[in-house]
């Protein structure tokens, strides 16, 4: 089978423009991690990459911990899908792209309902069931790279205590990246 994809030139420093076609339709943005690997011998193949990946075993360990001692809800995402959480519904739920964009964006969401806080739709086409959310970006190198996020269910919303919790736990997961 051949492949018909577009045509580029490489540059006198290797580089290959992707096109703003693919880059959108996969979800690549500046900064995004690219894997490059040879198949078959004579084909590059390109993959996302996610730092977080390596990470499993430690944020099944983190969202376990942080679960028990909030009583919440707990997710530990890549920059695009759950990776880890306290409860398996959530595992390998692809992330909307509006908390894409606040993870990318490196700072501390706080949604309460009681607030008047407009809710955030974590999942595409899931209807928000949560009354408290928080997002604490885990950030390496200036990069973010994941988020530990926190939902709640109307009267048990989090506290500052929390938030503080998830951002422990959010160094410590950077610190675990070589």
């Amino acid at each position: 089978m051949e492949c018909k994809g577009i045509v580029r030139r490489v540059d006198e420093l290797g580089r290959i423009v992707l096109p703003r076609e693919m880059r959108k339709s996969l979800n690549v943005r500046e900064g995004t991690k690219l894997e490059i690997g040879i198949v078959d011998g004579n084909k590059f193949l390109l993959s996302k990459y996610s730092d977080m990946v390596s990470l499993k075993e430690y944020s099944d360990a983190v969202a376990s911990a942080i679960s028990v001692s909030i009583e919440h809800d707990v997710l530990i995402s890549d920059m695009e899908k759950v990776l880890s959480s306290s409860k398996k519904k959530y595992i390998n739920k692809d992330l909307s792209e509006e908390v894409q964009e606040l993870i990318y964006k490196r700072e501390i969401v706080i949604k309460k309902q009681d607030d008047g806080s407009e809710m955030l739709a974590f999942f595409p086409n899931t209807p928000n069931e949560y009354s408290c959310q928080l997002i604490v970006p885990i950030v390496k190198d200036g990069d973010a790279i994941g988020a530990i996020i926190i939902l709640a269910v109307e009267n048990k919303c989090f506290d500052d205590s929390s938030v503080k919790i998830c951002k422990a736990f959010s160094k410590y997961l950077s610190d675990q990246i070589s």
